[in-house]
């Protein structure tokens, strides 16, 4: 899935397929050692998996109550963007198993300050809530966000239980920042343009955040709604 690059031409390379030895816990969950945030009263049961020749972590809900799921996060805001450009890459499915459902099926991924379902602070990610995609980009400089249009999507909008989609963000472009950030944003979907922001990303260099995975639901009670995530991989150019 990576680039052609060096390391000399990153500041950061994350790759993630999870396929470990290790036993699921907090703060080992991965190759990378995920940690584990349980939101509200119950934790995901989180699970490696295999089928048609690859490796995924399923989330599980935990049954416990509304609104309940987990969070996954790396090094907490250790990480920030710039100028220079770069990407999050991840493969993710609302598996067709008996009892799962699109609707109240959320999931968060991309980079943020937050490990729960609240709004992130500072970040830029995926959203899905209960199927419906929406892109968004936060920071203390101000917010944008934008509702994603995928011909690939059910009426352009929402995922499709059973589906494996590989969605792509991309960042580039110097805003002006005294701490210079991203100008651009795009939000890919199997290779299709979903959503963008054209010059309007105020992110600021000096912010920081971190990788996220998180899934809840909010059926109105306890669910064990499902996800599959396949991969998670992202870099941040440095300057040449």
């Amino acid at each position: 899935m990576s680039e052609n690059f060096s390391a000399s031409d990153v500041g950061y390379h994350i790759n993630e397929d999870f396929a470990t030895n290790d036993a699921i816990t907090d703060g080992l969950v991965g190759n990378r050692s995920w940690e584990i945030a349980a939101i509200s009263g119950g934790a995901d049961t989180l699970t490696y998996e295999t089928a048609q020749g690859e490796t995924f972590l399923r989330m599980t809900g935990g049954g416990a109550g509304d609104g309940d799921g987990t969070a996954l996060s790396l090094a907490a805001d250790k990480y920030s963007f710039s100028q220079y450009g770069g990407e999050i890459r991840f493969g993710v499915r609302i598996p067709n198993i008996t009892g799962n459902t699109i609707a109240s099926n959320n999931f968060r991924i991309g980079f943020a300050d937050v490990v729960t379902s609240g709004e992130p602070v500072v970040g830029l990610w995926a959203d899905c809530n209960g199927g419906v995609m929406e892109f968004d980009c936060a920071s203390a400089n101000g917010d944008v966000n934008a509702a994603v249009s995928a011909s690939k999507l059910t009426s352009s909008t929402t995922l499709v239980i059973g589906t494996t989609y590989d969605m792509v963000i991309k960042w580039s472009g110097n805003n002006g920042n005294t701490d210079p950030g991203p100008a651009s944003a795009q939000l890919l979907i199997d290779g299709q343009l979903g959503a963008e922001f054209n010059g309007n990303v105020l992110l600021d260099g000096a912010e920081t955040l971190e990788p996220v995975i998180i899934h809840w639901a909010d059926t109105g009670g306890a669910s064990t709604l499902e996800l599959d995530v396949f991969y998670y991989e992202a870099f941040s150019f440095r300057a040449k």
